[in-house]
């Protein structure tokens, strides 16, 4: 291999990482806007939701990843929560960045009571505010 091929390898690209791998998990946390003890607290009251479970034989995204890319999409606005930036990013298809998404937000819909809390009009935090 000449020179120049050797440093048109050497520039080239890194390989996509298959969805589900994380080798920069700082990088990833950055791009979601979330610190990692948050992110994991809502994975693990989401992860036993019957919508993540498969009887097939054909593997399911972790949940993680289902997680991941929903708030990816949620927490930006523009065109860096398009679906086809968020394909580029976590390395599914089209489809698997729409279904992700609506499997956690139906999730958290079902489980609302335990992520949302409304203060009621009486209360303390409203009569300090």
């Amino acid at each position: 291999m000449g020179a120049q091929e050797a440093s048109r390898a050497s520039n080239a690209c890194p390989p996509a990482t298959p969805a589900g791998t994380l080798h920069r998990p700082l990088s990833f946390q950055n791009k979601l806007c979330v610190h990692p003890p948050i992110s994991n607290n809502i994975l693990d009251q989401i992860s036993d939701h019957l919508i993540f479970q498969n009887q097939s034989n054909n593997k399911q995204l972790p949940v993680a990843v289902h997680l991941g890319i929903f708030l990816n999409h949620t927490g930006h606005y523009g065109n860096t929560s398009s679906p086809e930036d968020i394909t580029q990013w976590a390395g599914v298809g089209f489809g698997t960045v729409n279904n992700c998404t609506h499997c956690v937000m139906a999730t958290i819909l079902d489980q609302h009571n335990n992520f949302l809390y409304i203060l009621d009009a009486q209360s303390k935090e409203i009569q300090q505010a």
